[in-house]
């Protein structure tokens, strides 16, 4: 459950009139997103994607029903699946003024293969053609069913006129390197506090934006309502079903229910000698009673996750994928077999050597973590707790230091080719990892 709360603005009296624009909204996160190019921006949670968006422009988009045009007004695959033409529209800038045109869409894409965008693998393209200032050839390397969606829909196209000759990207963190084609443009960064202002690009394509001015803060995530109540700022984020009782009848409050698209999950680190046994990773599966830490996570009802990682609301869903039901004997009986046993009688477990089993869990500041270190207490396992903030979980994450670390992944509702680039090491992103 993903829950957002807005604050609305009281209706005009009668015989005012409502203004057009809105000077500026002020929105809640837990964290900072880092620099907003695609190459700076941090890749922990939706925060530094979903702000990439409102300053670079992809070549089609997705609304309520599908796949929608975007920067490009059509395209068309070719018999074999093999390339796509893409029609540009002839009426889009860049924030400076410079005309977007097909030069800068294979730009992107060559620059990206040798500066991976870390949020989606491009390397299923294999080359960009220019047919004329409005007509671009994109030629896959396979055939790839969702590259429309995974690849078009999500990759940012960037200048030519700004990145080339630029050989390290992501130490490119300047006001004048953030020029995208969206509908507003970086006006203000403060990295030590985590704060960004975006101000409307006049000259977007689809329009001016309503909104003047967006404004982010970092908040933690256990204050935002509290903020929200108190007019901090117009719009926070929760996932706890308590929170929602400060708004009970407030007037100028709406409360936004997401369909549950997000996931918390249990990574183990395959290169570690105990949690890369498969015996051992099923064993945890079988301990953990997902029901119980799905209810501890959001407060109240929730939904239990799958070993598939797709949620269950998603329409990607397989019911068919092997389950792992909550049976701590199962558990015991494959630490068994793995010569882990309780050799002292003291209800923990020893290895071979005769030294206890002990696993560390890197997690934030939840009460899931101490959820899960009990039911795998139960069944004979140590966990040492560590609790870190966002960004450090993140880097021990990128740097594979850890045992089992605990997060949460927003958005997992797409077509889950993503899943691939996980587990198979394929991709040339930072998904592509032995954990």
């Amino acid at each position: 459950m993903l829950v957002l709360v807005l604050a609305l603005l009281p209706a005009p009296a009668p015989g005012q009139t409502a203004p057009g624009l809105t000077p500026a909204i002020r929105l809640a996160w837990w964290t900072d997103a880092g620099f907003l190019t695609p190459f700076a921006v941090s890749i922990l949670g939706p925060a530094g994607v979903t702000r990439l968006t409102l300053i670079y422009d992809t070549l089609v988009w997705k609304d309520g029903r599908g796949v929608i045009p975007w920067l490009a007004v059509s395209w068309r695959a070719s018999p074999d699946g093999a390339a796509y033409v893409f029609t540009l529209r002839p009426d889009v800038r860049w924030h400076d003024g410079t005309p977007l045109t097909a030069r800068d869409v294979r730009f992107s894409f060559e620059y990206y293969r040798r500066h991976p965008f870390r949020w989606i693998d491009t390397s299923v393209v294999s080359g960009v053609e220019v047919r004329d200032r409005r007509t671009v050839v994109i030629r896959l390397a396979r055939r790839y069913a969702p590259f429309i969606e995974n690849v078009a829909g999500t990759v940012p196209i960037i200048p030519e006129h700004v990145w080339q000759g630029i050989e390290h990207p992501e130490q490119e963190q300047t006001l004048a390197s953030a020029v995208g084609s969206g509908p507003y443009r970086l006006a203000e960064y403060r990295p030590e506090s985590g704060q960004y202002r975006l101000v409307a690009f006049d000259d977007y394509f689809r329009g001016r934006p309503l909104v003047r001015e967006i404004q982010y803060l970092v908040i933690p995530q256990e204050r935002q309502m509290l903020a929200v109540q108190s007019g901090q700022v117009d719009a926070g984020v929760t996932t706890t079903r308590d929170a929602l009782a400060l708004f009970a009848g407030h007037p100028y409050l709406r409360v936004l229910e997401t369909e549950p698209l997000s996931i918390a999950r249990l990574v183990l680190n395959l290169d570690h000698p105990v949690t890369g046994q498969r015996g051992f990773r099923q064993a945890v599966a079988h301990a953990l009673d997902r029901r119980r830490i799905a209810d501890t996570a959001t407060r109240g009802p929730g939904i239990a996750g799958n070993p598939g990682v797709v949620p269950p609301t998603s329409a990607w869903f397989n019911p068919r994928v092997r389950r792992y039901p909550y049976d701590p004997a199962a558990a015991r009986g494959l630490l068994r077999e793995l010569g882990y046993i309780d050799r002292d009688g003291d209800g923990w477990l020893e290895q071979r050597d005769g030294t206890r089993l002990v696993v560390g869990l890197v997690a934030g500041p939840t009460a899931d973590a101490e959820v899960i270190r009990q039911m795998l207490k139960d069944v004979g396992i140590e966990v040492r707790v560590r609790t870190v903030d966002p960004a450090t979980r993140a880097q021990l994450a990128a740097e594979g230091r850890f045992e089992m670390l605990y997060t949460t992944h927003i958005g997992s509702g797409g077509d889950p080719d993503y899943l691939r680039t996980w587990f198979t090491g394929e991709a040339a992103n930072q998904f592509a990892s032995g954990s």
